[in-house]
């Protein structure tokens, strides 16, 4: 009895002032209520489950005689990320209602017709932390990335929150989050981006082969500049072209990839674009350079789903000139439709984008430049799936790349105008006219074709205790140019009154075809009662093929043909150390700048005194594929759950590189002959090895912080084979007209530093980012005949080769440091407010160079961007 009593005195007063709970449960994209789903009462700060209840079909929940306290509540529901709603104060006697909405993950869409599944993996090891949330329209996963890698191949991922915390403008500034590439550009579309993964130049990773061996695949399409003559057509695609508001995630793969993919000379960029169903969202960004603004929707229409995004971005280079500017007008729209009870899907989209790049006369040179070309594309792809271990793939792309460009300088020569009679109205002589400059005009008028298409087919089963993943596939792409090409006044030249540049046509130039066949495994077994994962591909590339050739390959081919081997294996001592190693070859196919160059044209008076113009072809239709073999070994540690690390060591070697190279004139005739005309092609004669270390340190996400250090040390080495034609070689010196060459070697070590801070309590996600470069060097070597030359009462030793007698010395450009800090706060439910401060002490790292009265800033200005974003 006395018992009794008790309890009631206790239990009578909690009811009295116990309070209720309820709300609904739905999903975030599109609203739908879930129904059981489960709703977790959590007393804090014990962090204890008080009740525990599942929604009906409605959605509803109702938690009823919860007493007053502070609690946090927690909803789940498979195939959706969790979500918590922090610091719900209780008071007595209320009824709260606490609406919640749950994420649907990426790899479920298709399953609720919402859109394609998205990178898909299946997890091993440990079970990583289910939880994502949103800060306004930003999708954070509390979990990040896993702290050591996952697969066998070098990977870097980039999901859409990071890409919108960092107030990307085009992928190029998404790259920036890669570690080991230098910050030494601000984001922004003043300047042409190009990005070459594991490079290493002075200037970052910048440079015409390099970017142009950087694959850039966007929804299953390689993105090729192939097509494009000009002199731009012999570095990679100019990333400013591809908006960063529209992209769902970035993988970099820097190691050896699958069979399935051809180049990976200067890594494999693979982009997946936001489709399906999408909630509508508006957002507007905005720093000294450039203003963006872009729109996303999708609905569904019947069976069908529609997406669509529109995207402006406007750069205002230089502040004090007016028509200095950059405009990217882009959209893109989606339709996908399942068929045969949801086995097969289909995906229809198109993108256009439109560049206006203006530069209009200023200054005493009056220069203009304008560019009103566009990009656009359409593409069909379908996924069947008969049954769950087999898989069949299709593409079909044609993209059209439309080049309309104008030029227009001043031009400081001395041009003589004859006069048009002898005798003037007065019967006076008519004297010439002298112009001592002229403005000098060029356009460039065409346009790029690109058809490209894939089959593949993926099946998977088990033997002897092994699982194998098999992909077949073939894949083919043709790259065309036509049109007026470039375009010279032949009195008024741009390139001045004398120069021997000509006009010349796209249309006469060929095409370019490529052929691919790929087989690859990935088996998944025990060796030595461990797990292993193992990767085995080929993939047999043909350029331009011309026809059979059964006796000494399969095909004959122009620009030739290669099998190319790949190989990654993953031994797992335990789940917590594991080791990888990797090798593998690829082709990749040059451009057409690099096979057609103008004519050289040479201009000298004969006997008589008459002017005579010869002519030599610098074209090289024969030109090869060049070829990159690589090889990796890795090892991954993870001493705590909270801590992992991964060494990566690296080498890369390219043996066929296309290469300019000299030759005088009538040496195809006579190869001992010596003339002051020369002409150049490019051959595959270049080479360049390449090795480096990879360490990387990651946290688990602890007390809302996460710590992220990368040290990466990189070398390269640059040279040609055969020797350099050189007309001006003076003999008295001992200088020979063929030379060897000089090669170039450059190293650089860069260490990251991140971190960052996630809290949704607070509704704020905050990143600093510091980079640090002690060593940056770069030395040209010389093997050429040398002479010593007095320079300021100095004795300096030249090489034949050498322009300065600081040529061949060491330029370090190493020691300076950069700090960057974003924030992104909620300003409600659905909207967020973002700001970053890059170079935050406006440390401009002032070079100055030793050999000369100059100097260069290695870091930018300080620099700062705000974006807003809402969606509903």
């Amino acid at each position: 009895m006395r018992r009794l009593m008790i309890f009631i005195l206790c239990f009578i007063p909690a009811l009295l002032t116990a309070s209720n709970i309820n709300g609904t449960i739905r999903r975030r994209l599109d609203h739908k209520a879930l129904d059981y789903a489960i709703v977790k009462l959590i007393k804090i700060p014990e962090n204890e489950v008080l009740r525990s209840v599942v929604t009906n079909e409605e959605g509803h929940y109702f938690i009823d005689h919860v007493v007053p306290g502070n609690y946090k509540l927690e909803a789940s529901k498979p195939d959706y990320y969790k979500n918590i709603l922090f610091d719900l104060k209780v008071e007595a006697n209320r009824t709260y209602e606490c609406n919640i909405d749950l994420l649907l993950k990426a790899n479920c869409r298709e399953k609720y017709g919402l859109g394609r599944n998205k990178h898909h993996q299946k997890k091993r090891g440990r079970n990583r932390s289910d939880y994502c949330f949103m800060i306004g329209g930003i999708e954070v996963r509390s979990h990040g990335e896993e702290v050591i890698p996952e697969e066998a191949v070098t990977t870097r991922k980039i999901n859409s929150g990071e890409i919108e915390h960092l107030q990307a403008t085009s992928l190029g500034d998404i790259l920036n989050l890669v570690p080991g590439i230098e910050k030494s550009k601000n984001p922004g579309l003043s300047e042409r981006s190009m990005v070459g993964i594991r490079s290493v130049t002075v200037s970052g990773t910048q440079g015409l082969l390099e970017s142009f061996g950087s694959t850039i695949i966007v929804d299953g399409n390689e993105i090729s500049s192939g097509a494009n003559a000009m002199a731009s057509g012999k570095g990679g695609v100019d990333l400013r072209t591809i908006p960063a508001d529209n992209i769902e995630s970035v993988e970099v793969i820097s190691g050896i990839p699958s069979a399935e993919y051809g180049d990976f000379s200067n890594g494999l960029i693979k982009v997946t674009t936001k489709s399906g169903y999408v909630q509508p969202k508006l957002k507007a960004k905005l720093n000294p350079d450039t203003k963006t603004a872009s729109f996303s929707d999708g609905f569904k229409l019947k069976k069908g789903l529609i997406d669509y995004h529109l995207n402006y971005g406007y750069s205002e280079r230089d502040l004090r000139e007016k028509g200095d500017e950059y405009h990217r007008i882009y959209g893109k729209m989606n339709y996908s439709r399942p068929f045969l009870n949801d086995k097969l899907t289909t995906r229809f989209y198109t993108t256009y984008t439109r560049t206006i790049d203006s530069d209009k006369p200023s200054g005493i040179y009056k220069l203009k430049d304008y560019n009103r070309g566009y990009r656009a594309s359409g593409s069909f792809s379908f996924d069947y799936l008969p049954r769950n271990d087999r898989e069949y793939n299709g593409l079909l792309t044609l993209h059209i790349n439309r080049r309309k460009e104008f030029k227009e300088k001043l031009v400081a020569d001395q041009v003589i105008i004859p006069a048009d009679t002898s005798i003037d109205y007065y019967g006076q002589e008519l004297s010439d006219t002298v112009l001592s400059q002229f403005i000098g005009k060029r356009q460039t008028i065409g346009y790029e074709w690109r058809l490209n298409g894939q089959l593949k087919r993926n099946q998977e089963f088990n033997f002897w205790g092994q699982t194998h993943n098999i992909s077949t596939g073939l894949a083919f792409n043709y790259e065309e140019n036509t049109g007026d090409g470039l375009q010279l006044d032949p009195y008024w030249n741009y390139y001045g009154f004398y120069s021997t540049r000509h006009s010349y046509s796209f249309d006469e130039y060929s095409n370019l075809q490529e052929y691919n066949l790929f087989l690859q495994d990935n088996i998944t077994g025990s060796l030595l009662d461990k797990k292993y994962n193992l990767q085995l591909g080929v993939r047999y590339s043909a350029f331009n093929p011309t026809g059979l050739d059964l006796e000494s390959s399969f095909l004959e081919t122009r620009h030739g043909e290669y099998l190319c081997p790949r190989f990654n294996f993953q031994y797992f001592i335990n789940d917590d150390l594991r080791f990888r190693i990797g090798a593998g070859k690829s082709a990749k196919s040059i451009s057409l700048a690099y096979i057609y160059l103008e004519p050289e044209y040479y201009e000298y008076l004969n006997e008589d005194s008459v002017k005579v113009e010869e002519s030599h072809s610098q074209q090289n239709p024969d030109l090869k594929a060049y070829t990159t073999n690589k090889y990796e070994a890795s090892i991954d540690w993870r001493p705590s759950n909270v801590i992992g690390f991964s060494l990566t060591g690296y080498y890369t070697s390219n043996n066929n590189r296309p290469i300019r190279t000299y030759y005088p004139f009538g040496y195809e005739i006579k190869p001992d002959t010596i003339t002051a005309a020369d002409y150049n092609i490019y051959e595959n004669k270049g080479w360049k090895d390449s090795y480096g270390t990879e360490l990387t340190m990651r946290t688990k996400r602890v007390y809302n912080l996460q710590l992220k250090m990368n040290f990466t040390y990189r070398y390269s080495e640059i040279g040609r084979t055969g020797k350099v034609y050189d007309n001006r070689a003076d003999t008295s010196e001992g200088e020979n007209f063929w030379y060897k060459p000089s090669t170039t070697w450059r190293e650089k070590f860069i260490i990251d530093y991140q971190l960052n801070y996630v809290s949704q309590r607070l509704g704020t996600w905050i990143t600093l980012d510091a980079q640090y470069i002690p060593v940056d060097n770069k030395k040209e070597v010389y093997n050429s005949a040398q002479t010593t030359k007095e320079v300021d009462e100095i004795k300096r030793t030249f090489y034949q080769g050498m322009t300065y007698w600081w040529d061949n010395e060491l330029f370090d450009y190493g020691g300076h440091w950069l700090f960057n800090f974003r924030i992104t706060k909620s300003l409600s439910q659905n909207t967020e407010l973002s700001l970053y401060i890059n170079n935050i002490f406006d440390d401009r790292a002032l070079w100055i160079n030793p050999f000369r009265n100059s100097n260069k800033e290695l870091n930018p200005e300080i620099y700062y961007g705000l974006e807003v974003s809402t969606q509903w």
